[in-house]
């Protein structure tokens, strides 16, 4: 995919397996939007309460309180760091959180869910994204998917203080992924210094489209 040019952008399920698409003259970047632990269990919970599609749905979950979820078997495991590491059977150690890291800091353009915005502005500018068809119309796009999202969980439930039963049973579950997150977090802070320089709102610098009569604005 990468050698030829079929792909732009490439969806791993298991990110160690695609390291053979790549040469040293075919070299991809990795990019994620990186979410808190504990708001990702919370979503994962809401929406498998009635996602009686999902072969992880269980009737049990309807009726189950976020701190029994927490201690249930139906939550996951560290998903992150055993992603991040390409360990999903066996019992993590400090060496799967060092991999991880190394994973991380090296190769990653790291994003954060809860700084959309900023997220997706560092992309923009990483990648030379710039509106090429009609400006006026993609920002407000853009401004709607930013505020609003997009495939969002019908259920809303109000996450946890920490402390609270439901949010250290969800904590504990997910030890090494809190660790992890705390590193991701100092990451993203870290790789702003990659952008300066750059100009704030750089995808409206210079974008145009062919019905443009006044650009870049129309």
């Amino acid at each position: 995919l990468a050698k030829p040019g079929l792909a732009d952008v490439i969806v791993p399920r298991h990110i160690f397996e695609v390291d053979s698409l790549f040469d040293k003259d075919h070299r991809g970047q990795l990019i994620s939007v990186f979410r808190d632990p504990i708001d990702r269990a919370i979503s994962l919970f809401s929406y498998l309460q009635y996602a009686d599609w999902e072969l992880t749905y269980s009737t049990k979950l309807a009726n189950m309180t976020l701190e029994e979820f927490g201690n249930s078997s139906y939550i996951e495991d560290n998903w992150l760091l055993r992603f991040l590491s390409n360990s999903y059977d066996q019992e993590l150690t400090e060496a799967d959180m060092i991999v991880a890291k190394r994973l991380l800091r090296e190769k990653f353009l790291i994003g954060l869910l809860n700084e959309r915005e900023e997220t997706m502005d560092r992309f923009e500018k990483f990648f030379g994204w710039k509106y090429k068809i009609d400006p006026k119309t993609q920002e407000a796009c853009r401004e709607n998917f930013m505020s609003s999202g997009s495939n969002t969980n019908k259920n809303s439930i109000v996450k946890p203080k920490p402390g609270s039963k439901a949010y250290e049973a969800i904590a504990a579950r997910n030890r090494w992924d809190m660790q992890l997150y705390e590193y991701i977090e100092s990451l993203f802070w870290d790789q702003e210094k990659l952008f300066r320089g750059v100009p704030d709102n750089f995808r409206l610098e210079g974008a145009t489209c062919c019905s443009c009569k006044d650009p870049p604005i129309c």
